[in-house]
């Protein structure tokens, strides 16, 4: 069986690779040049404002994940995914259908996992060290990560009294958007909501890192010191020095076991599950409703985890609260309620879903989609390794150019990976709901 999604992983990846190669590099490439547009933009709005040059160095990664929104979207419609669901079936959602939806949807859990795994801070230490080789080591002029850090650990309580005001202004600005359907104004709920984000993870961090020395310098964290070592102290009469054991215990599993896995299990996984929210809630529910061993005509507008917060107060039957101080107060609550249905919990259950495929897909999924870091990873050192040596003005003209190299072609392959692996998953679930063998696509079935 691991031999059977290995060759369908791999060969399916490539041929669909191979035949929308150069409408997937056309829609990277203009990703890339966003990207780095945005970066070069925000040094120079920073230089005049470091909160606007934050907010232009958001766009940055606004611009690569709609890149891959419509990469996954062009994958999918290539491999048929959406196809899969009945015609009679078939309802149109502005969540299948608008890409300012789809980037809405997966924001959080894109920005979560390059935060995650280093990528925001890799690439705001880019942008700091950018600032400094244009304005020099000795200057006056604030940095924009500079600014950001001074307001969370100096002003902690108006760092996030902004904070609840961007969340409202994002709040009202999609409120207005999806009353008037104007498409400029989904782009501007995607930006600031990106800014929003990012503020979020990186000057989160500045104030986790000062609660976390005011915890250091309390009575309560000396107590729990001492209590430590006196335990440690109770085990050392045990010959085995037992104290000693279970410290270099913990350092192999912090240091070596956990970011092994970290890196090589859970990216993978992580990433096939934010790819699966890109080809829409109807198709999330086709699979859950498969993986139940349920037919899709089963599904009831609303029943599903996938369904939206406003589907589901309808399937419950509940009436909008009356007028007055308790209705403002129950929209609000309904406000806060509809954005974790609708945007935070679809990607915990895409990940459960994706998960249910089974640990022999898991396992060849893993192997492909490292094999492909891997590569990756080896294009980049050899490309270090023929310009070695060179200065660092011709690293700061060039490097970024340097980078496309590896990526222009690998990374097209992983998105046609994520969208292939999907697809697979809707294939196991399709072959345990109507008990038949797990290499029979729905395809294959329907025309025996």
């Amino acid at each position: 069986m691991i031999w059977a999604d290995l060759r369908i992983l791999v060969l399916d990846t490539g041929r669909v690779w191979w035949r929308l190669l150069p409408q997937l590099l056309t829609v990277y490439l203009l990703g890339w040049l966003g990207t780095e547009l945005a970066q070069r933009l925000a040094i120079t709005a920073g230089e005049w404002n470091s909160w606007a040059g934050l907010a232009i160095f958001s766009f940055s990664f606004l611009a690569q994940l709609v890149a891959i929104v419509v990469m996954l979207q062009l994958v999918g419609q290539d491999l048929g995914v959406r196809q899969l669901i009945p015609d009679a079936e078939l309802v149109s959602d502005d969540r299948d259908s608008s890409l300012t939806r789809l980037v809405s949807l997966t924001l959080l859990p894109f920005l979560g996992i390059y935060a995650v795994f280093g990528d925001v801070s890799e690439r705001a230490a880019q942008l700091a060290y950018e600032q400094l080789f244009r304005s020099g080591v000795v200057t006056d002029q604030p940095s924009i990560l500079g600014t950001l850090n001074q307001a969370a650990v100096e002003h902690p309580w108006w760092f996030l009294a902004g904070l609840v005001t961007i969340y409202l202004l994002r709040r009202g600005l999609d409120a207005w958007h999806e009353r008037s359907g104007i498409r400029a104004l989904g782009l501007t709920v995607a930006l600031v909501e990106t800014f929003f984000m990012l503020v979020v993870i990186m000057g989160g961090v500045r104030i986790w890192q000062q609660a976390k020395l005011w915890l250091a310098d309390r009575a309560f964290m000396a107590w729990l010191d001492s209590w430590w070592q006196h335990l440690l102290d109770a085990l050392s009469v045990i010959s085995i020095h037992l104290p000693v054991i279970v410290t270099r215990m913990v350092g192999f599993l912090a240091d070596e076991v956990w970011p092994l896995l970290w890196e090589a299990l859970v990216q993978p996984v992580v990433w096939l599950a934010v790819a699966a929210l890109v080809f829409g809630t109807q198709v999330l529910s086709l699979a859950e409703l498969w993986r139940k061993g349920q037919p899709y005509l089963a599904k009831v507008p609303g029943s599903t985890v996938f369904a939206s917060h406003a589907e589901r107060r309808r399937a419950k039957g509940k009436l909008p609260p009356p007028a007055g101080v308790g209705r403002a107060a129950t929209e609000l609550k309904e406000a806060f309620l509809g954005d974790i249905d609708d945007k935070y919990l679809p990607t915990f259950h895409s990940l459960r879903l994706v998960l249910r495929a089974g640990v022999v897909f898991l396992g060849a999924y893993v192997a492909v989609y490292s094999a492909l870091v891997m590569a990756d990873s080896g294009l980049e050192m050899l490309t270090n390794r023929l310009f070695a040596g060179q200065p660092i003005a011709f690293w700061y003209a060039y490097g970024t150019s340097f980078d496309l190299i590896p990526d222009i072609l690998l990374e097209p392959l992983r998105i046609c990976l994520l969208a292939v692996a999907f697809r697979r998953c809707l294939e196991l679930f399709w072959a345990r709901s109507h008990h038949v063998d797990v290499e029979t696509t729905p395809e294959d079935q329907e025309a025996t």
